[in-house]
């Protein structure tokens, strides 16, 4: 899931930039308006507004994509804000102090003085701040919608009929695709309307899938097996079972999906407990550090 879409981000910049050049134009630089009587239309602001803006959008833009693909909301959302605050608020103002004095300089053929350098970076810091509120708020959004809307649990593997691992799978990103062998992949994690893929050398990937349902059918089921309604794990991922109370299960599964754990732990069901024994007993199992 991504926060926003390619094609909403460019419908958002054909609405936001001309109005905001435009009360920025009027209302700051030239504080002048149609009713007043030597009111022109101040065309040579407008334009420096609207080339900063754009150029500052940009910038933001390929922050967040690479933001989502290096540190998602759904795995550190405290660090993720921090961290796009800081870095997107240092490459606005390093895109405004360039390509403001230049925009000046050919729309109204004059470098800017310093009082209107300043006047500039306060408009530019303001609209940054609104921006990147917006797109925090609407993923945050987004996150909680796909939290109360809980997934069905994905359906368990047919038992009954012996699965054989195709030599590949095929996982879809974002634009382009992936073919892996099963043995590559350690688990599937899905949060928030987000299925992330961490294969067995510890690297992390963003899938093009909403839901584990949409994953599942695709894998071998004498390989995979579907832990909880947020995990799809592989049989090499499964490090040590552990029973607990009310005849459920901890699973430990490497490698962690957190770098400051050791192993992700998940606890399985009742009903799937019972379930993942006879699938463990179905085929040969990677040895496991405990089983109580």
């Amino acid at each position: 899931m991504q926060g926003i879409s390619r094609q909403k981000d460019w419908i958002a910049r054909l609405v936001c930039i001309p109005a905001a050049a435009f009360v920025a134009s009027h209302v700051v630089f030239t504080k002048l308006w149609p009713w007043n009587i030597d009111y022109r239309f101040p065309w040579p602001y407008f334009f420096t507004v609207g080339t900063v803006m754009f150029c500052c959008w940009e910038v933001n833009w390929r922050l967040f994509e690479w933001m989502d693909r290096q540190l998602p909301f759904y795995v550190n959302p405290l660090r993720r804000i921090t961290r796009q605050i800081t870095l997107n608020a240092l490459a606005t103002m390093l895109t405004f102090l360039v390509v403001f004095p230049i925009a000046q300089r050919i729309y109204r053929q004059q470098w800017p003085t310093v009082s209107i350098l300043m006047t500039g970076m306060v408009v530019c810091a303001t609209i940054a701040t609104i921006f990147n509120g917006a797109y925090i708020v609407f993923y945050l959004m987004k996150t909680i919608y796909w939290e109360k809307q809980r997934e069905e649990l994905p359906s368990l593997p047919d038992l009954t009929q012996k699965a054989l691992s195709p030599t590949l799978i095929k996982v879809k990103l974002n634009k382009a695709q992936l073919l892996l062998e099963p043995s590559e992949i350690a688990y599937f994690y899905s949060t928030a309307g987000v299925v992330l893929m961490v294969k067995r050398d510890g690297s992390k990937v963003t899938t093009d899938y909403d839901s584990l349902n949409e994953i599942v059918p695709e894998l071998p089921c004498d390989y995979f097996f579907p832990l909880s309604r947020q995990i799809v794990a592989g049989r090499g991922a499964i490090r040590a079972l552990k029973n607990v109370e009310n005849r459920k299960m901890l699973v430990s599964l490497i490698p962690a999906l957190h770098q400051n754990q050791t192993v992700e732990e998940v606890v399985v069901s009742r009903y799937r407990s019972a379930e993942l024994r006879k699938w463990l007993d179905k085929a040969p199992t990677p040895d496991h550090s405990s089983l109580e």
